[in-house]
């Protein structure tokens, strides 16, 4: 199925939101990262997530002197976390990124849950497609 930029950001969520507990250590939640092949987790659950932590999060923290072993995600993630619904334009959730300095959004259903994640990847094929199309953006 092709995904267009018009296309609603529901359409990206094809799974799961992965988690981190608030208490796990920058090298597991790196290493959770690195299994599951993903850039940003939900710090908490999905019903009541209390943060995100993204690659460049651990990163920033082991570039001022974390100890990777002992500090943990609930130190390191960011609390204010910008979604976007399932039902948002995918071209919505892109300008978001855009103004946020963000790679990763949580979808979000119409209770709030967290039913997946769009990031900066997931929006580049749909752009080009429309791009290479001829379909105006």
């Amino acid at each position: 199925m092709t995904v267009h930029v018009g296309d609603k950001v529901g359409s990206l969520a094809r799974r799961e939101p992965v988690l981190a507990d608030p208490g796990e250590t920058l090298r597991s939640v790196a290493h959770t990262l690195w299994t599951e092949a993903v850039g940003v987790l939900i710090v908490g659950d999905a019903r009541r997530p209390l943060g995100v932590i993204s690659e460049r999060d651990i990163v920033a923290a082991l570039a001022q002197g974390a100890d990777a072993d002992t500090m943990t995600a609930e130190e390191v993630m960011t609390t204010h976390i910008i979604c976007v619904r399932r039902g948002d334009p995918l071209f919505d959730a892109a300008g978001q990124m855009l103004d946020a300095d963000v790679r990763h959004l949580p979808i979000v259903d119409e209770n709030g849950d967290v039913v997946g994640m769009v990031s900066v990847r997931d929006l580049v094929r749909p752009l080009l497609v429309d791009a290479f199309s001829g379909k105006p953006i």
